[in-house]
């Protein structure tokens, strides 16, 4: 079962997860006009991963995005 985990969590790393998001430094961030967060508040987005532990790059929604949905 560890080797299974083990395995899928490797599957995870490589794959998927650079498919979905990039981990980007501080200042990249900051250039995308955002910034590195222990969470997202409603009025933002998630859009890369920091680099720094456990920071995500948070960027404001648009408006038009909110209605969307």
């Amino acid at each position: 079962m560890r080797i299974f985990n083990y395995l899928y969590f490797l599957c995870y790393v490589i794959f998927i997860l650079p498919a979905t998001c990039t981990l980007v430094d501080a200042d990249r961030c900051t250039k995308r006009y955002g910034r590195c967060k222990r969470d997202c508040l409603e009025s933002e987005k998630q859009i890369d991963i920091c680099s720094s532990a456990r920071k995500i790059c948070c960027i404001e929604r648009l408006y038009e995005e909110d209605d969307m949905f």
